[in-house]
């Protein structure tokens, strides 16, 4: 959202977070508006801790939509922007209807068996009240394809698809790529956030790059450059201390643009547990945009349902291993560092993809003429 929202008027936003949140969120890439917090927990503790946070929160609902009523009235707010996750997205739609003001809904995960899985108390309602949130947005965007038709099929409502964006600087793509050499060091690149919707799938990769696998496909040498953010201590524990594996843990948006562009292969993971099927199959890991943009290999390691398998295969843009096998995917590695047809044709993809989906300047242009039309009305 922070991308989308860039170039708008800073001065005629205000945004109404969570105090957890904001206390965790790394302070670049934040927009240089107005920020109001209301205070929130990190909803987790031992021996049911979590859950009377959670429940606590949930019974914070009304003070929270009053708070946004009062923002609104104050700040003569035209139009809400509300992100389905968690639950400040319906206290934000009981504010609009309070206030009459259209909101806009982003749906970038499927919200309903999260909280199934998480909330006894409300998983027997939850359906109906999404149902409520989105039938009572002005307008909604959703995050793919995949998301559009399910949000039309269980709730009845129309979507626009916005996949994640960003600034085409496509004039720095190589007109080449060369085979990599054999005295070279392969590098490989993962940039974002670990979740359960990835965990299985880049353990797999970790377990490939510590051993000697692709000693057998000609691959003498390999690093994986790891851009999460996380602590030494937070390495340890996850096994990543390696001679293989290079910790650099969060960096700016600079830093990464170039990180992305020094590296040979750029690896993009989805799970392949059943449960994670409804993250997998929907939502589309915001990441890929840089991925595209930096003008380098992408390899992508996923079931053959999920969201990135589907619009890889529409698009061309990457190398997909669809079965959770070490072996293809050393197989598919090594193809692509060897061959230098391969490359080319997925940066030629890249850039089309890139333009075609994931150019910001195009909606940032569709957002404006969406709020000053809903803005009009009030």
């Amino acid at each position: 959202m922070s991308r989308l929202l860039e170039t708008y008027p800073q001065g005629k936003l205000r945004i109404l977070t969570g105090s957890y949140f904001d206390t965790v969120s790394p302070a670049e890439g934040r927009l240089p508006c107005e920020h109001s917090v209301f205070p929130t927990t990190n909803e987790t503790g031992p021996l049911g801790l979590g859950r009377i946070k959670s429940f606590l929160e949930w019974l914070m609902i009304p003070l929270l939509m009053l708070y946004a009523i009062l923002i609104i009235k104050r700040e003569r707010i035209k139009v809400i922007v509300t992100i389905a996750y968690g639950h400040f997205f319906i206290a934000a739609a009981l504010a609009s209807r309070a206030t009459r003001v259209p909101f806009i809904l982003v749906v970038h995960d499927d919200w309903i068996p999260e909280i199934r899985r998480t909330s006894w108390i409300l998983k027997s309602f939850c359906v109906p009240l999404f149902r409520f949130v989105a039938r009572s947005a002005a307008h909604i965007y959703g995050v793919t394809p995949y998301m559009q038709q399910m949000l039309n099929a269980k709730y009845g409502v129309e979507s626009e698809v916005q996949m994640p964006g960003i600034e085409c600087s496509t004039d720095c793509f190589p007109l080449r790529e060369d085979s990599h050499s054999n005295t070279e060091c392969l590098r490989i690149v993962y940039s974002g956030t670990l979740t359960r919707a990835m965990d299985d799938s880049f353990k797999m990769l970790l377990t490939l790059l510590k051993g000697d696998v692709l000693l057998r496909y000609g691959i003498t040498s390999w690093e994986l450059h790891l851009y999460v953010m996380a602590t030494p201590e937070n390495a340890k524990q996850a096994a990543w201390c390696h001679e293989n594996i290079k910790v650099h843990g969060w960096v700016t948006q600079d830093e990464l643009r170039r990180a992305l562009r020094m590296a040979d292969i750029l690896f993009l993971p989805f799970s392949f547990r059943q449960e994670e099927r409804y993250a997998t199959e929907l939502a589309f890991p915001s990441k890929t945009a840089d991925y595209l943009e930096s003008g380098k290999p992408i390899l992508i390691l996923a079931p053959p349902y999920s969201s990135l398998i589907k619009y890889a295969r529409q698009w061309g843009f990457a190398e997909v291993v669809d079965e959770a096998s070490e072996e293809k995917l050393a197989e598919k590695i090594a193809y692509m560092a060897k061959s230098a047809e391969c490359r080319e044709r997925l940066i030629v993809k890249s850039q089309a993809a890139l333009e075609e989906n994931h150019n910001i300047r195009k909606q940032r242009k569709g957002f404006r003429e969406l709020v000053n039309h809903l803005a009009s009305g009030t």
